[in-house]
């Protein structure tokens, strides 16, 4: 007995022409258009995570620096010139009574300027800002701290960057004590 496949429920027929219905085209323009905004998401996120990091590095970097340095000449100041200081509110401004590389009296002053940048002052002569361009403070402030031997100075300050819509602030606190100052 011989079976004939066209006329058997299981008749499928088969096309002669090549290519793709309305329906697949249709499906795969949606497959595309599905993994396009999955991709161009993806691309988004990246820079997003990016520019997070830019900003964090400028931020971090620039409080080391200015860190570094208050550290280095408060810890080698013997006194805090507390007239011409502004301590205990924002923006402060420390001036430090110290020594020169020849041992001459001379004066480090710390401050904020009009462009929210931080800037030292040494003997009177402006030396220059000591966070990057792109970077501002937000808040500056001193304090001075007096114990029975020494004095020490809490430092508080918080820097800022922006960078298109992505902005980063982060605040810094350290306390250094004045090694000129003990008795």
């Amino acid at each position: 007995m011989k079976f004939n496949i066209q006329y058997s429920i299981f008749n499928i027929q088969h096309s002669t022409r090549r290519g793709f219905t309305l329906v697949e085209m249709i499906i795969y323009i949606a497959f595309f258009a599905v993994l396009s905004v999955l991709a161009v998401n993806a691309t988004i996120m990246v820079m997003k995570s990016f520019y997070t990091l830019r900003l964090n590095q400028s931020v971090n970097q620039s409080a080391t620096v200015a860190l570094e340095r208050l550290s280095r000449e408060i810890r080698n100041a013997y006194d805090i010139d507390t007239a011409n200081s502004t301590l205990g509110s924002s923006p402060g401004r420390l001036t430090l009574n110290t020594k020169d590389s020849v041992g001459a009296n001379t004066t480090m002053e710390f401050y904020m300027d009009a462009s929210s940048q931080l800037r030292l002052k040494e003997g009177g002569v402006e030396k220059g800002a000591l966070v990057t361009k792109s970077v501002t403070l937000t808040n500056l402030v001193f304090l001075s701290i007096s114990m029975t031997n020494s004095k020490a100075v809490k430092v508080e300050m918080t820097l800022h960057d922006s960078r298109a819509t992505t902005t980063q602030a982060v605040k810094f606190y350290d306390t250094i004590v004045l090694r000129g100052s003990v008795h």
